[in-house]
């Protein structure tokens, strides 16, 4: 079968899991207004867990085609503050990373004004601090200005990687890295990203494993270029609980919550 027509399909896939998707969230919704009692709500907590990572795999399905080596996609580029940026997602993602008590801290500069593609800046950390989540207890994000890029560090301090290992990070060879690193989907996701940018990220160690994206700030020339735009329909669902959905316990998905898209 070739490229074209395996794509084809994988995107006919994913639109008839779209549609399940959306049929098992209306049903949630509906079953929320009558779950009174504690093991109502323990189910319910539980099939929103699941419909996140559904989201979550079907979203990256997709994302990884909009991404993909043929024909790449252009920029939806935007002014913004990138210190801003970080420093508002890494209080959403360390207030959801306590509930599987993974510590997050984050540490910017004042400010840092770039011209970038925010969503996919965004996808990239969430992808990049999710890997992290997975290894290790304690996630650092950090943001520096190098020259004219944009430096993005994420550090975990769990066992690492080999370093005769490390290029698989980015490959679909899980069998050579160990069991918190595999599923690099998303760590090749971020890379992407950084490419389209016109930057770089890569690997190495650190406490346990540090990944850096390199990002030019851009000169901001005012074109408006096509967006791949959102990797997932999140159905109501917050962003960053559908990112980090395969990291958090059905507790985070309960009624009191505050998973739901504002």
């Amino acid at each position: 079968m070739d490229t074209e027509r395996l794509d084809q399909g994988t995107a006919r896939t994913a639109a008839e899991l779209r549609l399940q998707l959306a049929q098992m969230t209306a049903a949630s919704q509906l079953l929320e207004r009558g779950a009174q009692d504690e093991k109502s709500r323990r189910y319910l907590a539980a099939l929103n867990q699941s419909i996140c990572r559904m989201l979550r795999i079907v979203g990256r399905l997709e994302f990884t085609a909009r991404l993909g080596e043929e024909d790449p996609p252009r920029l939806m580029r935007t002014h913004a503050d990138l210190a801003q940026l970080t420093a508002e997602l890494g209080e959403r993602l360390a207030g959801l990373l306590a509930y599987s008590g993974v510590e997050l801290t984050v540490d910017v500069p004042e400010r840092l004004p770039a011209w970038v593609d925010e969503g996919l800046v965004r996808q990239m950390l969430m992808e990049l601090v999710s890997n992290g989540a997975k290894a290790g207890r304690h996630v650092a994000l950090s943001l520096t200005r190098q020259g004219d890029r944009a430096v993005f560090t994420v550090e975990d301090d769990g066992p690492g990687i080999p370093p005769e290992r490390l290029d698989y990070l980015f490959s679909s060879a899980e069998e050579a890295v160990p069991d918190w690193r595999r599923g690099g989907v998303g760590v090749s996701i971020a890379r992407r990203v950084a490419e389209l940018h016109g930057g770089a990220l890569v690997a190495g160690p650190g406490q346990g494993l540090k990944a850096a994206a390199s990002i030019p700030l851009g000169e901001g020339d005012g074109a408006g270029l096509e967006s791949p735009g959102l990797p997932w329909d999140r159905g109501g669902f917050d962003e960053t609980v559908v990112a980090l959905s395969d990291l958090l316990p059905a507790q985070a998905f309960g009624l009191e919550g505050d998973w739901r898209s504002s």
